[in-house]
């Protein structure tokens, strides 16, 4: 551990003080506490002075409780030092009776069990900030102020000791450990859900049995809702000590599963009922152009938090070059109450405020659906709008071009194809029967309309914690995730059976693939990005692992981390032998193209070219999609193969069925426009082959559509 004595504190000049500005609520005095020293970290430690009106009272609590008329009154400046919780390996269970209880409100909450498994005792001494609240009470009148809250960390090298942001939370400790209304505990919606058994065998029962069926979805840190909101204070720190961040906010537990675990994820809510400030705003993630956030989440690892602690943090960090709703990450280190409480990332949560802030659209005109169409947020018109567009892609036969048509309309196939791709590649276990998400804003089909606007479905990626090489399920690099959409009756993955039944969704479909394969997901790029998160993390981790116990060790961390590089190195090759096997795709041709680079490009289905030649890989009888773009000064005069002339036109389909070698033409000047030189539009090119006897003849079609 980081655990320095210091040995001499140097003396502080209790009069020379900065003095700090906050604004009050409305609802409350203006007149409030003036605190010496600003929030933040400090070398050493000092005396700490509190001031306010003449004709007030100042209350203030060092255990992260709101001060009252109650509190300690505030008369001699308050010491404030490096402070460590001693690792004893005690603990205390909250139960219904008086010696399950919190013994008081200053008991080290990192001794308190958080879980009805998995929890380990914190195995070396905890590093502990100082939370000092702060209120003014007129003498007379009883009017008060606002509360003023100031966090302080102290340490000889605190500018050293963390490499992450901290957030500092801290609330009542009743909102997070009392039995009845406690959100980070079993509490009594566990006990209350076991059969016919006491409270004290439900005790026993809790922590003597992985088998207890009260284990998985009871539990307070089960509940949801308004209900089980917290008030909080919310302080964020730069690594330097800066507090852009200091307001109050609503909290809740976040996750599925992963609430039973010792190191749970939770959820911020920027609210007017809490504070003047209803969003976060503070540029949390320095690769994304958005510095206002209504809500966050701070993410534990959800199921790889006893392994990696990164997984699903990282895969969605792989996919930001794509335009998919994604969660970004920054990781943080989270104190609570004044306690270390370890890594959490930072995550964006995909929901209406997402949205409405991402595409400006209205948040009450935003349908999210998840699963098989059921209603997460938004109307019911929309939700019976999928499930008509999911009936009508059942029954339709959407080989017939008009019907696929009719389903691009309602929903964007490019999204589509790049989400699916991605919970394809990652090797997801945990879907398309969870953690699928889907969103559309409201009304109908405006294809001029701004992204997001255009009232399609669009899908976001959600939780990929099951994938990438986790330590469970499935998930290793040689995983075939086809085989689990044709064996398993999801109507979620069925979607995508039904669409390749149609010719051009197939081709986007498969050279998509391929085309990300040797980008988004190249060996070297993904390899790249894991073994730099693992560099970001490795610093952090042995002070996370002797707080929580999980992962067991360093070296374990270690050795799972290793399997997302392995993953990254090795999943490309599979997944493409996996997709040929699964769509037939038994025969390829290599297409050859040349031009002159200082005249154009060329795009070949998504991928750009801009060297002069390119070697693509095509599958037999699977149209490419090839564009020519003339740079400036010059226009394009055709497609060829040797002397023949493909095409004239920019774009084509073109469907191989051998290697040809394609030339890519360019003329200086702007193009002729006349009827000699342009005599044909909206060509369609295919090829076959003609079997006579022994000999194979290539042949290929055009069709031409004469310009009038």
């Amino acid at each position: 551990m980081k655990k320095i004595i210091l040995l001499l504190l140097s003396v502080i000049n209790l009069f020379s003080y900065r003095i700090i500005q906050t604004h009050a609520a409305p609802s409350e005095a203006s007149f409030q506490p003036i605190f010496s020293h600003e929030a933040g970290f400090y070398h050493e430690g000092f005396s700490l002075l509190i001031t306010a009106e003449e004709g007030t009272t100042v209350y203030y609590t060092l255990d992260s409780s709101d001060p009252n008329e109650l509190s300690t009154p505030y008369t001699d400046p308050i010491w404030i030092e490096e402070s460590w919780i001693e690792a004893t390996g005690e603990e205390i269970i909250i139960a219904p009776d008086d010696e399950g209880n919190i013994p008081d409100p200053t008991y080290p909450i990192s001794m308190i069990r958080t879980t009805s498994l998995y929890w380990m005792s914190p195995k070396e001494d905890i590093f502990q900030a100082t939370v000092v609240k702060a209120i003014a009470i007129d003498n007379f009148t009883g009017e008060k102020s606002e509360i003023i809250t100031h966090t302080y960390f102290v340490h000889p090298l605190m500018s050293e000791l963390y490499s992450f942001p901290i957030i500092s939370l801290s609330t009542d400790i009743n909102h997070l450990y009392s039995y009845e209304e406690g959100i980070n505990i079993p509490g009594i919606n566990y006990d209350q859900n076991i059969d016919e058994k006491g409270i004290q065998q439900a005790i026993q029962d809790r922590y003597g049995s992985l088998t207890h069926p009260g284990q998985n979805r009871t539990g307070n840190y089960f509940q949801t809702g308004d209900a089980w909101e917290k008030p909080v204070f919310v302080e964020y720190f730069t690594t330097d000590g800066n507090r852009p961040i200091a307001q109050h906010a609503g909290l809740r537990l976040h996750g599925g599963l992963s609430r039973k675990y010792t190191v749970k994820s939770y959820r911020l809510y920027a609210d007017d009922r809490y504070d003047e400030e209803d969003m976060f705003n503070y540029p949390f993630f320095n690769d994304k152009n958005m510095s206002e956030y209504k809500r966050i989440i701070l993410r534990n690892g959800g199921q790889t938090y006893q392994y990696t602690l990164m997984g699903d943090a990282l895969a969605q960090s792989i996919l930001k070059p794509l335009t998919l709703d994604i969660q970004y990450s920054s990781p943080i280190i989270l104190f609570m109450n004044g306690e270390y409480f370890g890594i959490r990332n930072i995550r964006d949560r995909l929901d209406q405020y997402y949205l409405a802030t991402h595409y400006d659209i209205n948040p009450d005109e935003v349908t999210i659906l998840t699963g098989h169409a059921f209603l997460d947020e938004g109307s019911l018109l929309d939700q019976a709008h999928y499930q008509r567009m999911y009936s009508f892609a059942s029954t339709k036969d959407l080989s017939i071009q008009k019907n696929y048509q009719k389903m691009m309309t309602w929903m964007d196939m490019d999204n589509y194809i790049d989400y699916m791709i991605a919970e394809l590649y990652f090797g997801n276990v945990d879907w398309p029967q969870n953690n699928i998400s889907y969103w559309r804003k409201s009304g109908g089909y405006h294809p001029d309309a701004p992204y997001g606007h255009d009232g399609r479905w669009r899908w976001m990626i959600q939780d990929l914690d099951a994938s990438f090489g986790a330590s469970w399920g499935t998930t290793q690099a040689t995983q075939n995730p086809f085989d689990r959409l044709l064996g398993d009756s999801w109507k979620t993955g069925r979607l995508l059976i039904e669409l390749l039944e149609n010719d051009q969704f197939k081709a986007q479909f498969v050279y998509r693939l391929t085309d990300l394969l040797s980008s988004v997901y190249d060996e070297e790029r993904v390899v790249l990005m894991v073994e730099d998160m693992i560099e970001l993390y490795r610093d952090e981790m042995p002070d996370h692992i002797a707080r929580f116990g999980y992962p067991t060790s360093i070296e374990t961390w270690e050795s799972y981390s290793q399997r997302m590089v392995d993953f990254g190195s090795e999943r490309p090759s599979y997944l493409k032998d996996y997709l040929e096997t699964w769509l037939n795709l038994d025969e390829t041709h290599n297409l050859s193209f040349s031009y002159q680079p200082e005249q154009g490009t060329l795009k070949i289905n998504q991928q750009t070219d801009t060297d002069g030649s390119l070697v693509f890989e095509a599958y037999q009888g699977i149209p490419l999609t090839m564009t020519a773009i003339p740079n400036e000064g010059f226009h394009f005069t055709g497609w060829y193969v040797g002397d023949l002339l493909l095409s004239e036109q920019e774009t084509i389909y073109f469907p191989p069925t051998e290697s040809l070698s394609i030339r890519a033409q360019f003329a200086i000047g702007d193009r002729p426009d006349n009827e000699d030189s342009l005599p044909y539009l909206g060509l369609i090119i295919s090829t076959s082959i003609i079997t006579l006897g022994s000999i194979s003849i290539l042949t290929i079609l055009v069709v031409k559509h004469k310009k009038h």
